[in-house]
């Protein structure tokens, strides 16, 4: 509370949780510019301080709007705060659609509907009962190159008969096209198939990668022989220089004398770690240990691709003609160590050390720890992904994971080992999820929630509702919200399989099949007052009984504060009126106070950053009291 000359009255800020103590390490307002977050791709925003289990509820926290597209969505939103774009501020919502097109959107303002720009990159292919349902245009998550202003994505391209990927980056600000795009994308086969361009139903599905300035793209299902769709469905991997996507490092077949083989992860994008290496899981194929690597957790030393290590489990010939593919759920570095862990359809999870993963399965070799983390497809084929996400702690961490027709299971981590037993299970048990994401405030445990995107049907292709959930990240067996508890309000729309939710800055973002993605955040605007100080200078009195009032809010806490701003002029002296409101608060309690809606004032309040905003107000005296709430975000107040 600070309390000002008797004439000016009191100005205090009214204390409310915001969802994490006051002070707490958080950097800049999260960016989100691959698929499962970062380049370890454990599925897990730590810096998210504003949604938690105490306002995550069907009371707070709901839909707020959607982003409509020209087609299904099957790439994860991706999110880069704070752009300048046609010399307007935004916090930037990227969608790109299997229509081919992609989109830039204000990421808060539900008023703010139409993209900020829009690129198509060509005609779609068709689509069918496992891919389209209507359209085979972009499939895998592009990534962004946030210090260069650059998206990179695949599309497939339908024209005069063929079908061709092609490779694109795009201006972030504008959507034009830069450094040589769009580029044709061929397969060079090591055998007498040849190069080949023509490519229907090509899978670039696996979300793309960017280390310094190499492009990663992983490929499944390039078929050489169009009479033979079951068998010769090839994987490759490829890299470009980044600034000039006119050149080619390097080509990584998976099976160049075998079959088979391809990269696809369910949509989790390629992992990368600090020394420049590259991680990835192959599907049911050909296995050799000299020439060919289906079935097979492989590690690549950067853009020349060169095999440096890999593992492959023991029953990979089994796995490969039941088309049980390893390549279902990716991988993921474990943070701050040398772990990683990878798992397929059988719902076996692979716990492996990066420096020797191995190699083949068995005496001398092997995983760290092998053990089934979910019913998975046991021991037949299905279409199937294992959905993961794990949250690393200070001292221990967790891991998530969900699988089809399955519930949600949690297991511990400790001492550099997996808990075999669940620590807990949800009740849930749909019939497909979209995999886990995880948020929370650190290693914060009370902080951390578990969310996925669910439907009933167990249909591979086509449509269905879907649900969107929420489950305490200390507890799964708690779910804290659903989407269909006030479906009116709330609906998600049609289920997009293995297409987590992405969290970022106190909202969640969802693809679906209904052209659009669906934004929940919380239905009223946070409450910063806490985080901020309010200085007032001198009332200055104007003509008849007019009063003006500047007021400075400046960021007191160790993190960003996000806008829209707004000022609740609590408690005002019987007789003033605040002539410059712009509305009332309603959800915000206490209700019906008026409020000014902070023109002018920075898209995000870095810490110790101010903004000045003024009061003005009709009263019959100078003698003007009232209480100041400084609220933010776009719910409503």
């Amino acid at each position: 509370m600070r309390i000002l000359s008797s004439w000016l009255g009191v100005i205090t800020a009214v204390t409310a949780s915001v969802g994490a103590s006051v002070g707490a390490p958080v950097g800049a307002p999260v960016t989100v510019p691959m698929s499962q977050y970062d380049y370890g791709r454990t599925g897990a925003n730590l810096q998210e301080w504003m949604l938690n289990p105490s306002n995550v509820d069907a009371t707070h926290f709901g839909k707020l709007f959607s982003r409509r597209v020209d087609d299904s969505i099957y790439a994860l939103p991706l999110i880069v705060p704070d752009l300048d774009i046609s010399g307007n501020r935004h916090n930037v919502l990227f969608i790109a659609s299997m229509g081919n097109t992609v989109y830039a959107f204000d990421a808060d303002d539900p008023a703010q509907s139409e993209p900020l720009w829009s690129r198509s990159l060509g005609t779609p292919a068709p689509g069918d009962s496992w891919i389209g349902p209507v359209h085979h245009g972009i499939l895998g998550t592009p990534c962004i190159d946030v210090p260069t202003g650059t998206l990179y994505v695949v599309a497939l391209v339908s024209k005069d008969n063929e079908y061709n990927l092609w490779v694109n980056a795009l201006d972030i600000y504008s959507g034009r096209p830069k450094y040589n795009s769009p580029q044709l994308l061929s397969f060079p086969f090591a055998g007498s198939e040849g190069t080949l361009t023509n490519v229907k139903g090509a899978l670039q599905r696996a979300g793309l990668l960017m280390v310094g300035d190499v492009l990663y793209v992983a490929f499944a299902n390039i078929v050489p022989d169009p009479n033979d769709q079951h068998w010769s469905q090839e994987g490759f991997l490829q890299t470009f220089n980044a600034r000039d996507l006119k050149q080619r490092f390097a080509v990584f077949q998976t099976t160049p004398s075998g079959r088979k083989g391809g990269i696809w992860h369910g949509g989790r994008g390629i992992a990368a770690d600090d020394q420049g290496h590259v991680y990835l899981s192959t599907a049911g194929g050909s296995y050799d240990g000299v020439r060919n690597f289906g079935s097979s957790t492989l590690k690549f030393a950067g853009r020349s691709l060169n095999l440096v290590d890999w593992f492959t489990p023991n029953n990979h010939e089994f796995l490969f003609l039941q088309n049980i593919d390893l390549s279902a759920g990716g991988v993921t570095l474990i943070p701050d160590s040398q772990l990683m862990f990878s798992g397929g359809k059988e719902g076996v999870i692979f716990l492996l050390n990066r420096n020797d993963m191995g190699k083949l399965e068995g005496a001398p070799g092997g995983p760290l720890q092998r053990f089934q983390a979910s019913h998975g497809c046991g021991q037949r084929d299905c279409a199937q992904t294992l959905g993961t996400a794990f949250w690393g702690r200070e001292n221990d961490g967790v891991l998530y994971v969900w699988d089809r027709r399955d519930v949600l299971r949690a297991y511990n981590f400790v001492n550099n080992r997996f808990v075999t037993t669940p620590a807990a299970v949800s009740a849930v048990k749909p019939g497909m999820t979209g995999g886990p994401s995880v948020s929370a405030n650190g290693s914060e445990v009370g902080s951390g929630i578990v969310w996925a995107a669910t439907t009933q049907s167990t249909r591979s292709g086509g449509r269905a509702p879907g649900t969107l959930r929420a489950f305490r990240a200390s507890n799964v067996s708690q779910e804290i919200y659903n989407s269909d508890t006030n479906s009116t309000r709330d609906t998600l729309g049609d289920f997009t399989k293995f297409a987590p939710p992405v969290v970022a800055n106190g909202k969640v973002y969802v693809p679906t099949q209904t052209n659009a993605v669906s934004v929940y955040g919380l239905l009223c605007g946070s409450n910063v007052s806490p985080l901020v100080r309010v200085d007032s200078g001198a009332l200055n009195a104007g003509p008849d009984n007019t009063y003006t009032l500047s007021m400075t809010v400046r960021n007191t806490s160790s993190r960003p504060i996000g806008a829209p701003f707004d000022i609740a002029v609590d408690s005002l002296t019987h007789g003033a009126t605040l002539t410059n409101a712009t509305g009332v608060t309603s959800c915000a309690l206490p209700a019906g106070s008026p409020l000014i809606r902070l023109a002018g004032a920075p898209l995000w309040l870095a810490p110790a950053a101010s903004f000045t905003v003024t009061l003005t107000f009709r009263a019959p005296s100078d003698t003007i009291r009232f209480n100041a709430r400084v609220l933010s975000g776009s719910g409503g107040r």
